[in-house]
């Protein structure tokens, strides 16, 4: 049954991370198919067979000490088609056609086909975190064996002689990890006994993990679609633990996610298209809202290639598995806009990042980060922008303290003006003695809008800066525009400094004139920007 599509635009109560529309959102370049798409692609392996170009690589990897466990052939068909049927029913509750991951079958014995490899190691060399030492084995034997890798994406299953035995168990890349043995059997999934509890358990981290491979990262639903009917858990939050006891499904972002995955592509493309193209995403978010109990963002946007979805997450700092998603609203021009209800979160207690995620049509994904502060259980109306792109540089630094380390995010690692005797400052006052002022420059390399400048000062409260003051210009053939002088505070906690009105600026220049202590030096740990 399609899902009811429960997301409002703008202006309405229950607003949530995305809204109504399906494939008619960003659409330059999107490969979305109507529900009744038909698949056109067709893949032959030997007695197997496909209808996509592009099929799910399945190992069975067997340790040198154990034995390929008994039925493991119909145990793995069985669960890789269940797995196969969920992301089908998923994509098409969303609006992304009747599509799932490809998977070569037999199809008169219902079973898929299997890549056994035989490990050279016993199986406890195969612990928890020897996953990139099974893939290293998997690889060469596929190099061995060309013909038999279908996609850029792998599945393993390592046999095990118990249900107990530690193996790899996680998503590594466009790879995942599971484990087989007997005592996993799909057969006694419907089952309420023991062995049909054991089967639900296995299913949800199977299907967790598979997602992982095939590129979904943690996600959650907002809470107030846990109870709603259709809806429930993510798969990828904790719905591993809720698979096959209740509602558990994929986000509307997952799905955005893979409507670009290679697996589900219905056509051939040519050789390395798939992940391969111009990644280059740069995001200018222009107003950022905090009112009616909601959290609104909008923001401008270029892409180097077909993008057709943007996704949004408010990830809770430390709590990966409750980051709330959705996908924005294109309201034209690459401009987008997303909002959620603070009710809708999980924490706030914690401080979160917003990030905004472009899915580009062949696969790939780019990101930009934002930051979130909460305090006192309110979202704080400053968010503090993106600096992946910023270079700095500054008129004093001490070699192991250089400028870099006031943008690492590290509020214990800090820029420290050079204290070595005989040196001198450098540019824009070349040749000066090492003492106030000092200049502190940044490029953001964009022009966007910025609306103050944030500090956090030395954790111990040495060589703290006291007067400052703020210049920004557009280009470097503009003159400096004074933007505010005064006095931080001599405070570990972060200070926002807000210019009179939100302008554009892409150079921003700081002075520190004198510092608490009556030294000759600043030390500041971190310096960002920020948009309210």
């Amino acid at each position: 049954m399609r899902k009811k599509n429960i997301f409002y635009t703008f202006g309405v109560l229950l607003l949530l991370l995305l809204t109504g529309c399906r494939e008619e959102s960003f659409e330059n370049g999107s490969e979305s198919l109507p529900k009744n798409s038909q698949i056109n692609a067709k893949t032959t392996s030997g007695i197997y067979e496909s209808d996509y170009p592009y099929n799910l690589n399945v190992v069975y990897f067997i340790p040198s000490d154990v034995t390929a466990r008994p039925e493991y052939q119909r145990r793995v068909s069985e669960f890789m088609l269940a797995a196969q049927e969920y992301y089908r029913q998923n994509m098409y509750n969303w609006g992304y056609g009747n599509r799932t991951f490809g998977l070569l079958k037999d199809i008169p014995t219902n079973r898929v086909k299997i890549n056994v490899v035989y490990g050279s190691k016993p199986v406890a060399s195969y612990r928890y975190t020897a996953g990139s030492d099974i893939l290293a084995e998997v690889n060469a034997w596929f190099a061995a064996h060309p013909a038999d890798k279908t996609s850029d994406h792998t599945i393993i299953f390592t046999a095990t002689p118990s249900l107990s035995t530690e193996i790899p168990f996680y998503g590594l890349g466009r790879n995942c990890f599971v484990g087989d043995n007997e005592g996993n059997d799909y057969q006694y999934f419907n089952q309420n006994n023991a062995q049909g509890n054991q089967a639900k358990a296995y299913m949800g981290g199977f299907l967790h993990e598979l997602g992982h491979g095939i590129g979904l990262p943690h996600d959650a639903l907002p809470k107030s679609q846990q109870n709603l009917p259709g809806y429930g858990t993510s798969l990828m939050s904790w719905g591993n633990q809720t698979y096959g006891y209740s509602s558990t499904i994929l986000t509307k972002s997952a799905a955005a996610i893979l409507n670009n995955c290679q697996l589900f592509s219905t056509t051939a493309k040519p050789a390395g298209y798939f992940y391969n193209q111009n990644h280059d995403f740069q995001v200018a978010l222009t107003d950022f809202k905090v009112e009616n109990g909601q959290i609104k963002v909008w923001g401008n946007y270029t892409v180097g290639s077909p993008a057709n979805t943007i996704n949004i997450y408010f990830i809770p700092k430390g709590a990966y598995y409750h980051a709330v998603s959705g996908v924005a609203t294109n309201t034209g021009n690459n401009s987008f806009y997303a909002g959620i209800n603070i009710s809708d979160l999980y924490f706030t207690d914690k401080d979160y990042e917003l990030v905004v995620q472009a899915q580009f049509v062949d696969g790939g994904v780019a990101y930009e980060i934002y930051d979130i502060s909460f305090k006192n259980g309110i979202p704080q109306p400053q968010l503090s922008l993106s600096r992946r792109l910023w270079a700095v540089s500054t008129s004093s630094q001490y070699p192991t303290f250089p400028a870099s380390l006031a943008i690492d995010g590290d509020i214990n690692t800090y820029w420290h003006s050079n204290y070595t005797a005989g040196s001198v400052q450098t540019s824009p006052i070349a040749g000066q003695p090492q003492n106030f002022p000092y200049f502190f420059d940044i490029d953001t390399n964009q022009v966007a809008p910025v609306s103050g400048v944030w500090f956090v000062q030395h954790q111990q409260l040495v060589r703290t800066a006291k007067s400052f003051a703020i210049w920004t210009r557009n280009n470097t053939t503009e003159g400096w525009k004074l933007r505010y002088a005064s006095n931080l505070s001599n405070t570990t906690e972060k200070q926002y400094i807000p210019f009179d009105v939100t302008e554009n600026a892409r150079f921003i220049r700081i002075r520190f004139d004198n510092s608490y202590d009556g030294q000759p030096y600043v030390a500041i740990p971190e310096i960002g920007t920020f948009l309210n």
